[in-house]
């Protein structure tokens, strides 16, 4: 039998001493490459005695540290770390989390180059984070009176660079780790997926609607850009650098348009909490119900759900199929 098991470790913090939950109501968990910040809500059961006596902005406040473990049997994964970033004023008592991108929000950015590279921004603005960023020139950059986060929106926007924390390194235009040393994990759709779990649609190459929608970025900033593929179909926007013509960045539009248009799988499957999977893993489908339809997907994003109602759950969204 498995027993769920939770421990919630807010770290010692402003002269309050260290806090462990270990029974929360629920809690619910969003990771993604596609969003700047993870996200986490902790739901306090009604009767913590801890807090008859405190005001809970008290004891929480934006900024403590916070841990999020959660497992069976007294197996623990580390779920999220981060920091609290608000406390509801509601019964129950909500603590809302972001990852360490709450803490590059605070940073002040004012700085200017003729011409920069991804790394070099990110080197110089953020400086007590470690950065694995994409190498591409950006060509001239300034930026004045705003945070290290509004830059990294920037930069999704305008050069289609995706940023996300992993711990406590940014990583810049890096969406699947195809260099990660993870192995891609097994999930078999009939053994490890929820009753009613099951949210995929397979489709055939044939029955996809895909526009690619290419921007090239030369290395003085300027841009041109191509579409190729179907009109009214679903948009995928792929950022090239250094391509200086419309016909090679169509011809490499193209062959990334074919890679989009294969069978597969679309849609999500919620699992159990184990075996652990993120954003970014590799996720090897099985079925003894139609083996003809094995693949391999990257993961777009997690939802981790535990507690009441929910058990302890992963929902997952799949992204390209990795091969």
């Amino acid at each position: 039998m498995l027993v769920l098991n939770a421990h919630i470790v807010f770290a010692q913090s402003r002269g309050r001493k260290e806090l462990n939950l270990r029974k929360p109501a629920n809690v619910r968990i969003e990771k993604s490459w596609k969003v700047l910040t993870d996200t986490a809500i902790i739901t306090l059961p009604r009767n913590v005695a801890d807090f008859d006596k405190q005001k809970v902005s008290d004891v929480f406040r934006p900024g403590d540290p916070v841990t999020i473990n959660l497992g069976y049997n007294g197996q623990f994964t580390q779920e999220f770390i981060g920091f609290v970033s608000r406390v509801s004023a509601d019964i129950p008592i909500q603590i809302h989390c972001e990852d360490a991108m709450w803490k590059l929000k605070q940073i002040p950015v004012h700085t200017s180059f003729p011409k920069a590279t991804l790394q070099e921004l990110l080197f110089t603005i953020v400086e007590d984070y470690a950065v694995d960023a994409l190498e591409v020139d950006l060509g001239k950059v300034r930026y004045a009176n705003t945070t290290v986060a509004k830059v990294l929106d920037d930069l999704k926007r305008t050069y289609g660079l995706y940023s996300y924390m992993s711990d406590d390194t940014l990583v810049c235009g890096k969406i699947y780790g195809d260099d990660t040393n993870i192995a891609p994990v097994t999930l078999h759709l009939e053994k490890n997926v929820h009753k009613n779990g099951n949210r995929l649609e397979y489709k055939n190459a044939d029955d996809l609607n895909i526009k690619v929608k290419a921007v090239s970025t030369m290395p003085d900033g300027k841009k041109i850009s191509v579409e190729v593929g179907d009109e009214t179909g679903e948009t995928r926007q792929l950022t090239y650098y250094n391509i200086t013509n419309e016909a090679d960045l169509k011809k490499l539009a193209e062959e990334d348009l074919r890679k989009f248009k294969v069978d597969g799988y679309r849609g999500t499957l919620t699992t159990f909490g184990l075996p652990v999977v993120e954003h970014g893993y590799k996720v090897q489908l099985e079925s003894d119900l139609y083996p003809d339809r094995a693949g391999l997907y990257y993961v777009e994003s997690v939802s981790v759900r535990f507690g009441e109602g929910y058990q302890y759950s992963r929902t997952i969204t799949l992204g390209d199929r990795a091969q």
